[in-house]
């Protein structure tokens, strides 16, 4: 304990500046002696509070790429149960003990995980916010949800993907706020939320469910539409099997090459990215006859290839012919979802996570289901029950987001045009729905802007051959608390081509004007 007590007595003496410079903050109470939060709904089975000086978070590939070193931390960990629900949530906050900047920061999850935990938080807290995240009882699986899916009796266990799908949003942002209140003596002056992917969808549940709740969310490719996106990422397995053909990845990559290589140009600049993928008519079956080297061998482009490539752009449609969702953009990735393997020498789709999951879980109710026995008009079928079963809990679409502009709140979402998980006309489509049920494009950009990131890959990852936005958390900052509403994003191009661009807000593009084609300055929105 004397290891523990000379640090923090130094800690709570001495006041740190804010990063507005108006108000001085510092511990105001032990660690160890935060007092159990009301939360309305919940009960609280515990709390504790451990001071860590110079810890470090470890890097885990896919998820934090680099060790988060010399934190000093106030970490908490509050389990909560709901009543009737028979289950045990975990939120962890973590609050800088020395330099905290008056702010917090709740974080999203990723895949079938509601947060990442230590894995956000770290890099939070060496930001200065205090910060929280939580399993919202499903724990911290974000590839697989087997653990918490099913009850024993193989019905759906609503309360956790209740827990998963918004409830644990509400939960973790009142106990983040209130022990950041307890700790430092007085509450955040702005709040904000992070997340992307899963996280984003988290972010639309905070707009939408609880607008009160922070002073800014941050939405990066977010996982809205739910219930009807997560089965049109069954779409190109349902392709390939009915057009009998299984392409390799590096066939599928020909695809990718040729769209981009024919549509790079057309904004002037040759930089290997498709500006706006709107005006790039890719036709697939130009490459039809094509020889190209796969695997070691020759391979021929067939007809029944380019099939599949082109119903995967096109997006799902049902036996009437309507489409029932959007597809990919020419210039993305297609391996993830038309993905395949190689069983007993022969080649067989293999389905993206989660929808396979989904699928088997909640629509089929069965762990066993096979996904390769699905046709069109079962997938048609899979799309109506997904809707009507989950919308209302998990789909997270709804446009009224006028409780959240009457808060003051400000949404910075961001969507990569090449992202090959999540449709990115999707996210086109929500804000479209906003903007016409509360009063156009001027007015809404008064509180919600979204930026489309040409080239880039979902949340960021790889490939991502554009320009990444470099710091949309600091963009929304400055909106909040300085009321400079973001007109582009910063960004940056990674990679041998380098270079500085930047990201416009829709329905805005960025026009190349002349000059350094690697310099910011060479372009405006227009």
């Amino acid at each position: 304990m004397a290891k523990l007590s000379l640090p923090y007595l130094l800690a709570t003496l001495v006041a740190y500046a804010a990063a507005d410079g108006e108000v001085l903050r510092h511990p105001k109470q032990p660690c160890a002696h935060l007092k159990a939060p009301c939360i309305p709904g919940a009960e609280i089975i515990s709390i504790n509070g451990t001071e860590l000086w110079n810890y470090t978070v470890s890097a885990v590939p896919g998820l934090l790429p680099s060790p988060v070193t010399g934190l000093d931390v106030c970490a908490v960990d509050v389990v909560l149960t709901h009543p009737g629900a028979h289950d045990k949530v975990l939120v962890k906050v973590w609050m800088p003990l020395e330099g905290w900047n008056g702010r917090f920061q709740a974080n999203g999850g990723v895949g079938f995980a509601a947060g990442e935990l230590d894995l956000t938080l770290g890099p939070t807290i060496k930001q200065g916010y205090s910060s929280a995240s939580t399993d919202a009882g499903v724990g911290f699986n974000p590839s697989s949800p087997e653990a918490w899916a099913l009850r024993p009796d193989g019905s759906v266990n609503r309360d956790a993907l209740i827990n998963f799908s918004y409830r644990s949003v509400h939960d973790m942002a009142l106990i983040g706020k209130e022990i950041t209140k307890q700790f430092y003596g007085q509450k955040p002056k702005y709040s904000y939320w992070n997340g992307c992917s899963t996280g984003g969808r988290q972010a639309m549940v905070a707009a939408q469910r609880y607008p009160d709740l922070f002073d800014g969310i941050l939405a990066g490719a977010p996982a809205i539409y739910w219930t009807t996106y997560v089965i049109a990422e069954q779409w190109p397995q349902v392709v390939m099997k009915m057009e009998k053909s299984f392409p390799s990845p590096c066939e599928l990559k020909v695809f990718t090459d040729a769209a981009i290589a024919e549509c790079d140009g057309l904004d002037g600049v040759v930089d290997g990215v498709i500006n706006d993928p709107d005006v790039c008519h890719f036709n697939p079956y130009a490459l039809v006859g094509r020889k190209i080297p796969c695997d070691g061998m020759n391979v021929t482009i067939t007809e029944a290839t380019a099939s599949v490539v082109q119903k995967v752009f096109q997006g799902p449609f049902g036996p009437d012919g309507e489409s029932r969702w959007y597809g990919l953009n020419p210039g993305a990735a297609l391996d993830s979802l038309t993905n395949t393997n190689v069983t007993h020498g022969k080649r067989v789709g293999a389905p993206f996570f989660v929808n396979d999951a989904w699928i088997r879980y909640w629509i089929a109710k069965d762990p066993n289901y096979d996904l390769s026995k699905i046709n069109y008009s079962t997938l048609d079928r899979l799309f109506a029950q997904s809707d009507k079963e989950y919308d209302a809990i998990i789909g997270t679409d709804n446009p009224n987001l006028s409780g959240f502009q009457k808060s003051g709140g400000k949404l910075l979402m961001w969507h990569g045009l090449s992202d090959q998980l999540i449709f990115p006309k999707g996210t086109v489509e929500y804000r479209n729905r906003v903007e016409r049920l509360m009063g156009g494009s001027e007015k809404v950009n008064e509180f919600f802007r979204l930026f489309l990131a040409p080239g880039v890959d979902h949340c960021a990852g790889t490939p991502s051959l554009g320009a990444v936005p470099t710091d949309p958390l600091a963009a929304l900052v400055n909106w909040v608390e300085n009321k400079r509403a973001p007109p582009n994003l910063a960004a940056e191009i990674a990679g041998s081509q380098g270079g500085a661009r930047i990201i416009c807000p829709y329905p805005q593009i960025a026009q190349y004007i002349g000059g350094d084609t690697k310099s910011a300055n060479s372009f405006k929105c227009v």
